[in-house]
């Protein structure tokens, strides 16, 4: 009943500020910086032991914007946390792509081959689709359907589900806008948390990189290497402490 309570004000919140935040956001998409995708391969394999074949999907933080190159970047840098904590060997795909939506996520699924081996798969989704104004009804009802094609495509997969960072905090936004991206970020990771609970092998681990307390790009809206690294890291130990094996 509380969580519901919340979702609703979070609701009424978002809409009563949306006209001044529209106008916002298209100012500041004249004047954002646009960083690059991160340089090099999007295929490698980092640690020995018994091989791991991770698949990391979803937006610019799989894509590695603001990091440079991908060994910098957040999946990487899991793919190497992982292979320590696990004494494994990671073989890891990059397939994220900046300005993926949650739609575009569905269709990347869609279009790898049934015959690649995936022990585990990373996303990091929906950060588009708060900027992009998507409904809540249309987040769950695309959310439901991916969960569900992800595991008719690997049933036997591990799914980490990455959470959506605290947009509120992004030092680019101006107010009201930063609030309201905010409000919207967090009642679709609250959406998010709650499908993917009730999905088997599936789980959402909260983001704890914070805009006022670690190292943002010069955009003001993508971590940097650094604080990707953080991440990265609590990522390997949410999912080392999780009680189902890899």
């Amino acid at each position: 009943m509380l969580v519901n309570s919340k979702l609703t004000l979070m609701r009424i919140g978002f809409w009563l500020l949306l006209p001044i935040s529209a106008l916002q956001g298209l100012w500041l998409r004249t004047r954002a910086i646009r960083l690059p995708e991160a340089t090099g391969d999007r295929t490698g394999v980092c640690g020995s032991g018994e091989p791991l074949h991770l698949l990391a999907m979803g937006d610019s933080i799989i894509a590695g914007v603001g990091t440079g190159t991908m060994p910098r970047s957040m999946p990487v840098q899991f793919a190497q946390a992982v292979a320590k904590n696990e004494a494994r060997s990671v073989h890891w795909q990059i397939a994220g792509t900046n300005g993926a939506d949650i739609s575009d996520l569905r269709a990347r699924v869609k279009g790898i081959k049934l015959q690649q081996q995936v022990d585990l798969v990373l996303i990091s989704i929906g950060v588009n689709d708060v900027t992009g104004l998507s409904s809540t009804r249309h987040w769950k009802t695309q959310l439901n359907t991916l969960t569900m094609e992800l595991r008719r495509k690997w049933p036997h997969a591990r799914i980490v589900f990455m959470g959506l960072p605290p947009m509120a905090k992004f030092p680019l936004p101006p107010q009201p806008l930063s609030f309201i991206l905010g409000l919207r970020a967090a009642t679709l990771d609250s959406i998010t948390a709650t499908v993917v609970a009730n999905q088997a092998n599936m789980m959402h681990i909260p983001t704890e990189i914070d805009p006022l307390h670690h190292q943002f790009c010069e955009d003001g809206f993508h971590p940097s290497s650094e604080a990707c690294g953080l991440w990265a890291e609590e990522l390997a130990q949410r999912l080392k402490s999780d009680t189902l094996p890899l």
